[in-house]
């Protein structure tokens, strides 16, 4: 059986104990410890304590550095008459208007009137200066003249004449009064005075080391950009790669993220579609993150509905015989169990006992003389000290066993000594009764009454052959004339 605790796995052994897999169950994300599927932001960014103990964040970008300043996404800040914003992207886009006109010789800001003679005169936000073009005209003595009018004053009849050159040198070439020409995408016009006039436009825009004419379009990687009046090149802030998971898409792409689609978005960002997903397995239908059992290998559903299992051989090989996981079997005197890496692991018992060149199965039990011995569970083996034989007057006896000591029962005891009754003994003896070393005559030979009640006599002959005839001890015969 298998049951979860915490983000854990675990599974009910054949031999009764529980293995569970080892996830930690909780992140730590800058210093900070969260719990297995605990959810927080890191700024904009929403991250997810996962199983396994990493902590997975989206890839947001959360803000914008301009000119040594940072900004929040979304952020909007002036710069000088422009309009700066921070964008999704992390780059700062603004409007490129230009702050300042140039109009003969002098500075204007953006939005700033002057008198041009009669006319007004404004800068406007493309740098360019607006005039008014009224008419103007000149008040003399009462008279109204117009522009460019000439007339008498009294005089002594000399000749006044202006002094104006009626000529203009402009970039070594010479230009008539009056006379216009091009300077570049500029239109300039030879003044009374000598003076060139020339509109004040910006011909060209310089954009990372290459020049471009006004007006001119051209793409860099997937946006389009224009080089502008103001002399800026302004150019759409598309992301044109993506970054998900380490990898890099186009801006357009679309790939796989489980079961949804992901699509690599022109502000750099990737949206997926948000179905949930499920893994199906041998038949069967996981939920994302579900854990489950596949003989001893423990599987996971992942979030893009495949299946992770554990690599465990489920089987062991042991001296030179397979078993299945779980499976218990004996080695002797040992139990060793198939385990789920593959591994047997069994009880380290001691099996036999040597003992005087002999081997003993544990628990075994054997006599060694009279002595019971048993090879124990150590793989020594134990024996009583018992002394196996007993020495009484010379003799060898055998554990156990009895003799008599004259009137009294001896026996050979287990520590080697021998154990006697204590009767007094007497000897009798022909009806006659002796005490113990008595001595006494029969016939020629003399007998003791010895302290095991037995009676012990000489052997000594009684008679005496002589000729053929026998003569008692002390017979006195006689032979012819000798005695």
């Amino acid at each position: 059986n298998t049951f979860t605790k915490d983000c854990n796995t675990c599974t009910c052994k054949a031999d009764g104990s529980v293995d569970c897999t080892t996830n930690p169950c909780t992140c730590t994300y800058k210093t900070r410890v969260y719990n297995f599927g605990a959810q927080f932001k890191d700024d904009c960014n929403t991250c997810k304590c996962q199983y396994n103990g990493q902590v997975e964040c989206t890839n947001k970008l959360c803000q914008c550095t301009h000119k040594g300043q940072t900004y929040r996404i979304g952020d909007r800040f002036s710069e000088d008459c422009n309009e700066c914003q921070c964008l999704a992207t992390g780059y700062v886009q603004c409007t490129t208007k230009v702050c300042k006109c140039t109009y003969n010789n002098q500075i204007y800001n953006v939005g700033q009137t002057f008198r041009q003679g009669c006319n007004t005169c404004t800068c406007e936000v493309n740098g360019r200066v607006s005039c008014t073009n009224k008419p103007c005209n000149c008040i003399y003595n009462g008279n109204t003249y117009q522009i460019s009018d000439t007339f008498r004053k009294d005089s002594d009849g000399s000749v006044d004449c202006t002094t104006n050159p009626c000529t203009c040198t402009y970039k070594t070439r010479v230009y008539n009064f009056g006379a216009q020409f091009k300077d570049d995408c500029n239109t300039c016009k030879c003044q009374y005075n000598g003076q060139v006039e020339c509109t004040n436009k910006l011909c060209q825009c310089t954009h990372k080391g290459q020049t471009y004419r006004i007006g001119d379009r051209f793409s860099e990687d997937c946006n389009e950009c224009q080089c502008l009046a103001t002399g800026y090149v302004q150019c759409t802030t598309k992301v044109c790669k993506c970054t998900y998971n380490n990898q890099i898409y186009n801006v357009g792409q679309t790939f796989r993220q489980g079961c949804n689609t992901c699509t690599c978005e022109v502000n750099g960002r990737v949206s997926c579609t948000n179905k949930p997903c499920n893994c199906i397995y041998n038949g069967n239908t996981y939920q994302i993150s579900d854990t489950f059992r596949k003989d001893c290998n423990t599987c996971t559903c992942k979030a893009d509905g495949s299946v992770d299992c554990t690599t465990n051989p489920c089987t062991c090989t042991y001296k030179t015989r397979v078993y299945n996981f779980g499976a218990q079997f004996n080695d002797d005197c040992n139990t060793c169990t198939c385990q789920i890496n593959g591994q047997v692991e069994c009880t380290y018992k001691t099996c036999r006992c040597t003992h005087k060149g002999q081997t003993y199965r544990i628990g075994q039990k054997f006599y060694e003389d009279c002595n019971q011995c048993q090879c124990l569970s150590t793989g020594y083996v134990q024996c009583p000290t018992k002394v196996c034989k007993c020495t009484y007057n010379n003799q060898i006896y055998n554990v156990g066993q009895k003799f008599r000591q004259g009137c009294n029962t001896c026996t050979c005891e287990v520590n080697g000594r021998v154990s006697c009754t204590n009767n007094p003994c007497n000897c009798i003896y022909n009806g006659n009764t002796y005490q113990i070393s008595a001595t006494f005559r029969k016939d020629c030979n003399t007998c003791t009454c010895k302290d095991d009640g037995t009676i012990g006599c000489t052997t000594s002959p009684c008679n005496c052959n002589y000729k053929g005839k026998r003569y008692d001890i002390g017979s006195i015969w006689y032979n012819d004339c000798n005695k």
